[in-house]
Order: C-alpha cells, then sequence, then structure tokens
C-alpha cells in the first residue's frame, strides 16, 4: 500500500478524522468469499471517479460493524471511535451495522431514531437545507458539514480542508447517492483496474482500496511499485485470529514483482519509528500472484486488534 496507507492501524486512524462509508454486516463464514452480490454492500454506494468533481482517483473503506460488535470479546478493545463519524447524533457505535467511506464522504447504515437524529442536529446548530432522492438534508452554517437522512441510513460530507479545489459537501452527497440509486457510474463497473481488487478482496469486516496515479517513488519502503495501477486490503476478524490479504494490481502480468514485494514486507516489518509497520504481528506471510494481481496474505492476533487504535 502506498506508503502503507491501507493498512489496518492506519485505517482505524483515518476513522477517527474523517468521514466512513459503510454498509450491512453478517456472519464471519459469509466474509471470506467475493461475488458481486456479497460486494454490493459497499460498491453501489462508489461513484466512477469521472462522476466525481476534481477527482481522477480515490479511496474507499468499508467497515462491518457488526461483525465487529459480534467479535468483541476477542479484540484488544472497543471501536467507539466511529462514533465520532456521526457525532453529533447520539448513536453508539454498535447500533450501526456498517459505514463506508467514499473520499470525504461517509455512510452509515444503522438503526436509529430519525426524529432523534433530527433533534440532535438542530440542536447542533444544523437548519434543514431541502431533500435530494428521500433524503433530508441538514447544514452546519459554520463549518460547511452536510447530513443526509433517510430510515436506516445517513451519510455526512464535510469541507475538505486540505483539497486545493475543494467541492462543496452537498454536491459530494448527492453523487455518493446517485451512484446507489444507479444513476450515477459506479467505480467497479467504470473501472477494471478497481474491479480487480474488489473480486480479489471480496466483503470482508474491513475493506479498503484506490486507484493511483503512476509513481515516481518507486521502493520497497515506500510500498509503492513500478507498473501499479490499483492497490487494496481486508480484514477478517473470527474469533480470536484476524486473516489480512493486501491485492497489487499492476498494467500488466508481466509487470507483477513479487520480489519487490517481499522486500516491502521485510523493510516495514520493522521497530523503526521512520516507517509503518504494517506487517509486525502479522504470522504466516506467504505471497501468490494471480493474472495482473501481486497478493500477500498472513494472519494476526485479533486481542491486538484494537490495542493502539
Amino acid at each position: 500500500m502506498s506508503g502503507s496507507k491501507l493498512t489496518r492501524r492506519a485505517l482505524l486512524a483515518r476513522s477517527a478524522v474523517t468521514a466512513v462509508v459503510g454498509v450491512a454486516g453478517a456472519g464471519c463464514s459469509t466474509l471470506l468469499g467475493g461475488g458481486e452480490a456479497e460486494t454490493d454492500v459497499f460498491t453501489r454506494w462508489l461513484p466512477a471517479p469521472t462522476a466525481v468533481t476534481n477527482t481522477d482517483h480515490y479511496r474507499f473503506d468499508y467497515y462491518d460493524l457488526a461483525t465487529l460488535g459480534a467479535q468483541r470479546e476477542h479484540l484488544g478493545g472497543e471501536p467507539t471511535v466511529f462514533e465520532r463519524t456521526w457525532e453529533p447524533v447520539g448513536l453508539a457505535w454498535d447500533d450501526a451495522t456498517a459505514v463506508v467511506t467514499v473520499g470525504s464522504v461517509d455512510v452509515v447504515t444503522a438503526e436509529f431514531d430519525r426524529d432523534g437524529a433530527v433533534s440532535d442536529l438542530e440542536a447542533a446548530g444544523y437548519d434543514r437545507a431541502g431533500e435530494y432522492k428521500g433524503y433530508v438534508r441538514y447544514r452546519n452554517g459554520e463549518t460547511g458539514t452536510v447530513f443526509a437522512l433517510t430510515d436506516g441510513t445517513l451519510l455526512v460530507a464535510s469541507v475538505d480542508r486540505f483539497a486545493a479545489d475543494a467541492v462543496a459537501p452537498t454536491e459530494r452527497l448527492e453523487t455518493v447517492v446517485g451512484a446507489a440509486t444507479g444513476d450515477v457510474d459506479r467505480y467497479a463497473e467504470a473501472n477494471e483496474d478497481i474491479r480487480a481488487v474488489v473480486e480479489e478482496l471480496g466483503r470482508a469486516t474491513l475493506v479498503s482500496a484506490r486507484t493511483l496515479e503512476e509513481s515516481d517513488a518507486a521502493g520497497p519502503r515506500s510500498g509503492r511499485f513500478e507498473n501499479l495501477v490499483a492497490e487494496g486490503t481486508r480484514s477478517v476478524v473470527d474469533g480470536e485470529r484476524v486473516a489480512e490479504k493486501w491485492v497489487y494490481v499492476y498494467e500488466r502480468p508481466r509487470d507483477v514483482d513479487t520480489a519487490a514485494l517481499e522486500a516491502y514486507v521485510q523493510a516495514s516489518d520493522n521497530s523503526s519509528a521512520e516507517v509503518d509497520q504494517p506487517f509486525v504481528a502479522v504470522d504466516d506471510i506467504s505471497y501468490t500472484t494471480e493474472g495482473r494481481k501481486g497478493i500477500i496474505t498472513g494472519t494476526r492476533d485479533a486481542g491486538e486488534y484494537y490495542d493502539d487504535a
């Protein structure tokens, strides 16, 4: 992953400061497979980059909170950090079934009282800002953050203060909703590179992926490789163990470089504070290739999963 940005630790850290987009979860036995029907719980919310203003590539994250809730006794802590995603709405993390992040938009699927959520927003300074495709919008004039609510689903979009030419949160929300309703082209249907990643990862407890620009800084420590066009990772929490998978998609099968992947693992599996350590505590690491994909798999103890979140 580019600069290790797609590691499990990075996913959890990101959820603390940005939005999350997610949908539905089931028992762990259903999470090991792929299939379009299973991955639709998150791919349906992902617009093609061509439909997103000022974006050529973006990353998405999917968190199956229902499974995390069912597995909490095996984890090293509770992921209450997710509750920051939908503040000020008073919703406990284990009342949500999933979160999907689409760039800076978060989609939350949960059981919640819609009138209560509206009261929470109004008390925090949000004003009603119209409706869109069945979603009622509320906007905070001071922060620019916009919520969109319907039964069982809420979306959150904040102002992207790091973007050189930021897109209004309302516009980004409408694009994500448009993907879900089929009115906007979807990422995995329009882009064969992200589709290859999603098909390999399938649905899991945590899934993250993105397409990439060609890198000028390929090297084992950076996690960037020549002719790499997409990358992704997944975690399946199942009892006391977590099964991990990292997928790298290259332009052509001959570009896949297993030796470079092994060097990346060795460079990042260390105690240096200067680099992220995505493979620390990962056991049984193995490498495979399939067409134009390079794949790394391994396992870790579930008990340390949230100990540093």
